[in-house]
């Protein structure tokens, strides 16, 4: 099975051995694919662990167990970066997400901030911008990419590859 990040490499050699703790992210990059695929997964311990301890505190594991069982994620695609300053411990990444709710097809952009604490990347904050939704016909193609329409396309795949 194709990772859900979109790396092109299967789930086993991309993010799984972030989720199961077998390795560490070396980039901000590898962190955010990661905490996508967590998304998609509904790894909800993994979210909590990778962010900055004031957002382990902030964000209720309810709302998000909430936010993550409602929604079906289909894509994730990198931005170009704006203007920003790196250092060795803090980076950005621009991206947009795809996802599913109901039978409208929601999108966001965020750019994404991340530091290194104790020779670790984590999330710390983000700039999202919410795009309009649109509508998906029943007897439209499904928005992830499965070639079926989207009233015949359960479940959907995430990394938008058909079940095999």
């Amino acid at each position: 099975m194709h990772c859900y990040c979109g790396s092109g490499l299967s789930y086993s050699h991309c993010c799984q051995p972030y989720h199961s703790g077998l390795r560490q992210a070396e980039t901000c990059e590898q962190l955010m694919r990661s905490r996508y695929s967590a998304f998609c997964l509904k790894e909800l311990p993994y979210l909590q662990l990778s962010c900055v301890a004031e957002l382990q505190v902030e964000q209720s594991p309810e709302q998000m167990r909430d936010f993550v069982s409602q929604v079906h994620f289909v894509r994730l695609q990198l931005l170009p970066l704006p203007h920003v300053v790196f250092s060795n411990d803090e980076g950005y990444v621009h991206f947009q997400v795809w996802y599913l709710l109901g039978n409208q097809l929601h999108s966001f952009s965020e750019l994404s901030h991340f530091v290194r604490q104790q020779d670790r990347w984590l999330y710390s904050s983000g700039d999202v911008r919410e795009h309009a939704a649109q509508k998906v016909g029943r007897n439209d193609p499904c928005p992830c990419g499965s070639g079926r329409k989207f009233k015949a396309c359960q479940p959907h795949v995430a990394s938008g590859h058909a079940a095999a």
